[in-house]
């Protein structure tokens, strides 16, 4: 297998040091949408993901992927979704993640459910190499872990996928000469 470029690998240490926050990580009390907003694209910014946004935290609420919030005030529940939402909507389409967070939360709480979903994406994050074989769930099968497992898999290969992209797009324009007299 031939060498990474220096920037691919710099790309994977950056992101192996990602860390999604803990429901602690959260504020403890309610707060209003712009709040909601500048906190999620805050936790998320280093995976250059598209912004959360107040119509897209409206239409999650209005398509019951999250419940509504109490007098316009969120709390770490809401965080807590939109965190993950925003994950897996790099992969996966909006009716499924209801269904998975339906399917989560009448097994686990909210907190439960996603603190194993931070833990499962931090693991798989730690795991990753450009040489690893094909993502295989572990031992401990139950379908709502290999669900976790595979998902947070997903986002990451996905997001993997997209940065060797844009690094390959960008060097385009460089010949093999250019770069073997740099």
């Amino acid at each position: 297998m031939s060498e990474q470029p220096a920037s691919f690998q710099n790309w994977l240490t950056t992101f192996q040091s990602f860390h999604l926050p803990h429901w602690q990580d959260f504020p403890d009390f309610e707060i209003y949408m712009d709040q909601l907003v500048n906190l999620v694209n805050q936790y998320l910014e280093p995976l250059m993901l598209d912004p959360v946004t107040p119509t897209m935290i409206n239409n999650y609420v209005k398509k019951q992927v999250m419940f509504k919030p109490n007098k316009k005030r969120y709390r770490r529940e809401h965080l807590a979704a939109v965190v993950t939402l925003t994950l897996l909507k790099t992969a996966f389409p909006l009716e499924l993640i209801k269904e998975g967070f339906n399917t989560e939360l009448t097994n686990l709480s909210a907190e439960a459910a996603y603190e194993h979903f931070v833990t499962t994406f931090t693991d798989k994050v730690q795991a990753l190499s450009v040489t690893q074989p094909q993502p295989l769930p572990s031992a401990d099968f139950t379908p709502a872990l290999v669900l976790q497992e595979t998902a947070a898999t997903t986002i990451i290969y996905q997001l993997t996928s997209k940065a060797l992209m844009e690094l390959t797009s960008a060097n385009k324009g460089v010949s093999a000469h250019d770069k073997s007299t740099k």
